[in-house]
């Protein structure tokens, strides 16, 4: 996973909170996927295809005062996602 890349959620997907962490759902395959992590789901929703991943994580990591572990663990996770072609490499607008 390239932190220095811009990401969204893929055009295909859609997310939605729950209390347990949030679905995730694929409307080309059909597919729903379970996050059982609020911190991933709240992170994902911050994801706006302009700035990069390692700056939004940076500060995501900050406000929510999360151990550089819970870090990690987030980066997995949203390497586990990509690969699922639920999230999507975006070229930021120039300025």
């Amino acid at each position: 996973m390239n932190l220095d890349a811009c990401y969204g959620i893929a055009a295909s997907a859609a997310l939605r909170p729950e209390r347990f962490g949030g679905l995730v759902y694929r409307h080309d395959t059909r597919r729903l996927y379970f996050v059982h992590s609020p911190n991933l789901i709240a992170f994902l929703s911050t994801l706006d295809s302009t700035r990069p991943l390692g700056t939004l994580l940076d500060e995501f990591v900050a406000a929510r005062a999360l151990s550089p572990a819970a870090r990690d663990v987030l980066v997995r996770a949203l390497s586990q996602l990509a690969n699922l072609n639920l999230l999507a490499q975006a070229i930021p607008p120039s300025h």
